[in-house]
């Protein structure tokens, strides 16, 4: 399971563009919804919203599948939880 992470302003950018030119990461957490750009590219490679730490979203990629699918379900699953401050808590 690939995660992808943001870290600084300077960085976003780059994630998002990764995202709509290549997909590599099968997890991305966001800090909030409005973090996600207006790319119909991106917005489409992304699926199913899930509320984790704090009210962080996660998106698990269209793109994953099989083994990889599973797990990065799991782990999405544990965040949502176990994570201080999610939706479940």
């Amino acid at each position: 399971m690939m995660v992808g992470t943001n870290e600084g302003s300077s960085s976003f950018p780059l994630l998002l563009q990764q995202l709509a030119n290549k997909p590599g990461e099968d997890l991305v957490i966001l800090n909030s919804p409005s973090d996600l750009p207006d790319s119909a590219v991106v917005r489409n490679h992304l699926g199913k919203q899930h509320l984790v730490c704090g009210g962080a979203t996660a998106y698990i990629a269209d793109w994953v599948s099989g083994e990889s699918l599973e797990a990065t379900d799991i782990y999405v699953q544990y965040l949502v939880t176990h994570c201080e401050g999610s939706k479940s808590r």
